[in-house]
């Protein structure tokens, strides 16, 4: 059975078949959102061109899903039907999640993840975007909820920090944790701080005062996210600045908001803080899935 796969982002997407839940990396094709016209155009010419028409389509992208519908957060204009899908592919069966549930089916997979999944994991990918998602070994599937934590609150994580996260709140629009922890939001926390605009990797490297803001309000909020879902099996970092993060996570700034959980803290030192580098996990997700419904 032929499913056609897609990974569609706030920025760029990713799409594939799989056969038989085997990714067929020949089909492998990576786009820029702002050069395609809508997602349902997308998908249709992807399938058009490869003669391609699969039994199923499954589809996880950066927004809501609610009846059967899904609509792109950070890309406007961007939404649509199931029904619009299986009209424009030929799928006879779509289904829609939200993006984070497919880097949550990656880390089923074990040359993904680093083992097969016994316990619960946990996954925060940072991009365009800020979402977690947390992977559950239930009989011999896994079980992966839909979730929107990008828009939790703000955290707190000092006094002297207040300001700006004040400042950064209104700037955005509303006190969420993707205003300061995704790729815009780490830009936007160095222009207001410093007047300055630079990109994420250069604030990363070269600016210490803003770094150590990002990396507070990192382990501030990945600490609260471990004690709520308990993932035993792992915690992980993905997406382009999840990566880049990941090389900073021995600060004293962030080691200290994420066990500094009073008579929790020696709980806090059970959870393995790991990094997913392969862009393909979210379609190696799809495809495990795929095969498992």
């Amino acid at each position: 059975m032929i499913t056609l796969l897609a990974d569609i982002g706030g920025t760029n997407s990713r799409l594939a078949l799989a056969r038989d839940g085997k990714l067929e990396h020949a089909t492998i094709c990576s786009l820029g959102n702002d050069h395609s016209p809508g997602l349902v155009p997308m998908l249709a010419d992807y399938a058009a061109a490869r003669s391609a028409r699969p039994a199923r389509l499954i589809l996880a992208a950066a927004g809501p899903v609610t009846d059967g519908h899904v609509r792109l957060t950070n890309r406007p204009g961007w939404s649509c039907s199931a029904a619009d899908l299986a009209d424009a592919t030929g799928a006879a069966q779509v289904t829609l999640l939200n993006d984070l549930q497919a880097m949550g089916h990656a880390l089923a997979v074990p040359e993904i993840a680093g083992g097969p999944l016994t316990q619960t994991r946990l996954a925060l990918a940072i991009g365009t975007g800020l979402n977690a998602a947390v992977a559950h070994p239930v009989a011999n599937r896994t079980f992966v909820p839909p979730g929107e934590s990008g828009y939790q609150s703000l955290p707190f994580t000092h006094e002297a920090d207040a300001p700006i996260l004040a400042a950064l709140a209104r700037d955005f629009g509303s006190n969420t944790a993707e205003a300061l922890l995704s790729g815009p939001g780490i830009m936007r926390a160095h222009r207001l701080m410093t007047g300055e605009s630079r990109t994420v990797r250069d604030v990363l490297a070269t600016a210490p005062d803003t770094r150590a803001l990002v990396l507070r309000a990192l382990g501030a909020t990945l600490g609260s996210l471990a004690l709520m879902h308990l993932p035993y099996g792992g915690l992980y970092l993905a997406g382009s600045v999840g990566r880049a993060l990941h090389a900073y996570l021995d600060s004293p700034d962030f080691r200290h908001q994420f066990t500094a959980r009073g008579a929790y803290s020696d709980l806090m030192t059970r959870f393995e803080l790991r990094c997913i580098d392969d862009d393909l996990a979210p379609l190696h997700g799809l495809a495990r899935l795929s095969c498992e419904t």
